[in-house]
């Protein structure tokens, strides 16, 4: 079995950090330390009791749930880095309790507000006031977490709004005035209460908490013991435990940067020690890690989002998204194959794998709140009260075994936790909420929808390019959740409509729901590039950090393994894997991407059953493009492609057999 000793000493300092909360948060002593946990236990018994008797109205929920994690993110994340890390400042205090009032004060008014004529009734001046005060609270809290990056945009819209007027040509507006942007943003459900707050304030919380809780039982360990039972032997061993693990606990937490310090703390070491060098290990876990935004149950906030946005039910945009995010991690998991037999590497030695059933036996228990969580969306539930009610399973389903059985101590730090993980997104809600209500006051949504439409000229696959560009303009400093947000606004119609003037989607009859459901799923896939594309790439950065290698070099290494998530978006605008009333054009479209994904390696790193030369390298891409054609022309047309790319291969490995084999490489 693996070294325990490592695993355990891993597990007590991700314990003790989840503790003292997440990185970059300060270590406070005394009655900080005392008031920090009593608001963090009452946000997340908050959230919880509404989850279960139902939610406040939308203001009330929305606000209240400020009320509660601003002010925790000035008590916890220093006013700059170089801050004081174990006390609270005299203006940490003052902001702790400006924070709080904007959204104090809607609580005691919302009789008022909600009675008010929008547009009609006077902004009074308190309303103004805190108004302002809550706009420059979020930005502050924003710039803590997240840095100036997000704000610049933030401040940038707030600049439109009120000085439209003078911008020039096509982005011209009539302006708006200081009280129309308060009372927008502030006092209707249209500014920073919006939908987004409303997904944060209810169950993005609660599927924060259940992933939390659920590693605080011992998931994390369970899911890597299983991963190194599963793929620990095989060629290039560890690498493909680093796919396994990612995928089973990525699915749980929806987090890049945290799937990769999780489970990147051990396998980018065995990759190490196995023979992969440190950028290739980190590049590995990158890739991997990057799935769990885009693997089923949980994929990350932007899911919750949107089935928001698009109004298709959270269950089907799930079963949807199986598919693309098993093609993903298979590409993946065959760029380590052909790499490990290029390299010569083999898997980790049988002696330190502990028993598969042994694992099996010890923690199949930990699977019962995932399956439960997917039956209960399945069956109709709300995600709130399904995440919610798998979280609160995870205490008894933990005491069905001395290892995964949670304390009294283990259970009030998981409240605790809960509520501190969630503040960093809970910033960027805040945030996205507040532009995307500028957005919508200023008009900006439908002119860029124009530009974009002009530009493509009618073609989609022109559209999808563009697209994606934004995506990697946009994503480079922001988070992937607000990137999402962003585009979904500004790109999802320009992409309906383009669509709707493809001959492929009026063959396919695709209805007005599908349609919007792919152009987000689109977006959604493109909103992940930033997060492992030089030059700024988070999710590869805290690779490297683990593997000790060049960051720029990982994060091109990472591209190179993660290619899947630029082929992916052509694949869903074009092919019918989304097509959920065709089963046979969607097996169909799968196998052919399969196969497509299955031969890119190869042609990438020169290696197939042995290395190759140009030639072969050449014929084998022929061969791809073939197969990934195919999945656009479902029909006689489309088995010729895969006949023809199937002969091409199997020509290939005849030639293989009858050649002499080189040994592999050792670089």
């Amino acid at each position: 079995m693996l070294e325990e000793t490592n695993l355990e000493a891993a597990k007590l300092q991700r314990l003790e950090e989840q503790q003292q909360g997440v990185s970059g948060q300060k270590k406070l002593k005394g009655i900080a330390r005392w008031i920090v946990g009593g608001l963090s236990i009452t946000l997340t018994i908050l959230m919880f009791y509404t989850a279960f008797r139902g939610t406040f109205p939308p203001i009330i929920q929305r606000g209240g749930y400020l009320m509660f994690a601003l002010p925790l993110i000035f008590m916890l994340y220093p006013v700059k880095k170089k801050g004081s890390m174990t006390s609270l400042v005299w203006y940490d205090v003052i902001f702790t309790i400006l924070s709080a009032l904007p959204f104090l004060w809607v609580l005691v008014g919302h009789d008022r507000i909600i009675h008010r004529m929008y547009g009609s009734d006077p902004v009074i001046l308190a309303d103004l006031i805190m108004g302002i005060i809550a706009i420059i609270m979020i930005l502050e809290a924003t710039r803590r977490t997240m840095g100036m990056v997000l704000n610049y945009l933030a401040l940038f819209f707030i600049a439109y709004a009120l000085f439209g007027t003078y911008m020039p040509g096509f982005f011209t507006h009539k302006g708006v005035s200081l009280d129309l942007l308060i009372e927008h943003n502030y006092l209707v459900p249209e500014g920073i209460f919006n939908m987004i707050m409303g997904v944060q304030a209810t169950f993005l919380f609660t599927f924060l908490s259940f992933s939390s809780v659920l590693a605080i039982s011992g998931a994390d360990k369970f899911f890597m013991n299983l991963a190194t039972g599963i793929g620990g032997r095989a060629v290039g061993g560890p690498a493909k435990i680093a796919v396994i693990s990612s995928m089973m606990f990525g699915s749980i937490s929806g987090s890049t940067v945290a799937n990769v310090v999780t489970t990147g703390s051990i396998t980018i070491p065995l990759m190490k020690k196995c023979g992969f060098a440190p950028h290739e290990a980190a590049a590995i876990e990158t890739a991997a890690s990057t799935g769990g935004a885009i693997m089923p149950p949980v994929m990350g906030a932007g899911i919750f989002l949107m089935a928001e946005f698009t109004g298709v039910s959270l269950v089907t945009i799930l079963k949807l998204s199986v598919l693309p995010a098993v093609l993903y991690y298979s590409s993946i998991y065959f760029y380590i194959h052909i790499k490990a037999k290029k390299k010569g590497l083999t898997g980790i030695p049988g002696i330190i794998i502990r028993p598969l059933w042994e694992t099996i036996v010890k923690g199949a228990h930990l699977f019962i709140p995932v399956i439960v969580l997917i039956y209960l969306i399945y069956r109709g539930y709300t995600p709130f009260y399904a995440s919610a009610m798998c979280t609160a399973l995870i205490i008894p389903v933990g005491a069905l075994r001395k290892e995964t059985r949670m304390t009294w101590k283990k259970f009030v730090s998981a409240l605790e936790i809960s509520s501190r993980v969630s503040l960093i997104i809970s910033a960027i809600s805040a945030s996205g909420a507040l532009i995307m209500g500028l957005m919508t006051i200023t008009g900006l949504i439908e002119k860029t929808q124009s530009v974009i439409l002009s530009f493509a000229g009618g073609s989609l696959l022109i559209g999808i390019i563009l697209i994606g560009l934004m995506a990697y303009v946009l994503g480079m400093p922001l988070p992937v959740t607000t990137t999402y947000i962003i585009l979904a606004m500004l790109g999802a119609p320009a992409l309906v409509a383009l669509m709707k003037l493809s001959p492929l989607f009026t063959t396919h009859g695709m209805s007005p729901e599908l349609t919007l459901l792919t152009a987000h799923l689109i977006i959604f896939w493109f909103a992940q590039d930033a997060t492992i594309t030089p030059p700024v790439c988070m999710t590869a950065f805290a690779g490297a950090a683990i593997a000790e290698a060049d960051y720029m070099r990982t994060g091109w290494e990472s591209m190179w393994v993660a290619k899947a998530l630029y082929v992916m978006p052509f694949l869903l605008a074009y092919s019918g894997i989304l097509l959920w009333n065709r089963p046979a054009e969607i097996l169909f479209d799968f196998v052919a991407a399969f196969f497509g994904f299955a031969l890119m390696p190869a042609v990438m790193e020169g290696y197939f059953l042995r290395k190759i030369n140009l030639l072969e390298r050449a014929a084998l891409m022929v061969a791809v493009v073939l197969f990934f054609i195919s999945t656009y022309s479902f029909g006689i047309l489309g088995f010729l492609w895969v006949l023809s790319g199937g002969a091409i291969v199997a020509a290939e490995v005849l030639y293989q057999r009858m050649t002499p084999r080189v040994a592999p490489t050792s670089v």
